[in-house]
């Protein structure tokens, strides 16, 4: 038996990204049906013309084939937000999170309220 690690990515960007916005629609079509649901987005903020991603887990135990294919999904899913600036600065600010299974009892703080 294998144990569940939910991978999940969110992306904030801008609505004036130099090259604009990915074509996320094209995105989902591109992956397999059952993996269409877990990409979120566009979903504007009220301000300053940021726009959030998301691309969340897809519940398969680890070292299963669907694990490894949504982990590569995944991949492709931040490579669409890797725009940067001659500087090297960015508008793409990402977070993956990596949570559940045996990572319970990793808590890197101890006063947050976790929920098992």
């Amino acid at each position: 038996m294998g144990r569940i690690v939910h991978d999940a990515v969110i992306v904030t960007t801008a609505d004036f990204r130099p090259d604009g916005l990915p074509d996320i629609d094209a995105f989902r079509a591109s992956l397999p049906e059952e993996f269409r649901p877990l990409v979120v987005g566009p979903i504007p903020a009220p301000l300053n013309g940021y726009v959030s991603y998301a691309f969340l887990p897809d519940g398969s135990k680890e070292g299963w084939r669907a694990s490894d294919d949504g982990d590569e999904y995944r991949q492709r899913f931040t490579e669409l937000f890797n725009q940067q600036y001659d500087d090297g600065s960015t508008h793409d600010d990402t977070v993956t999170v990596h949570f559940g299974g045996g990572l319970r009892h990793e808590q890197p703080f101890p006063d947050a309220r976790y929920t098992h």
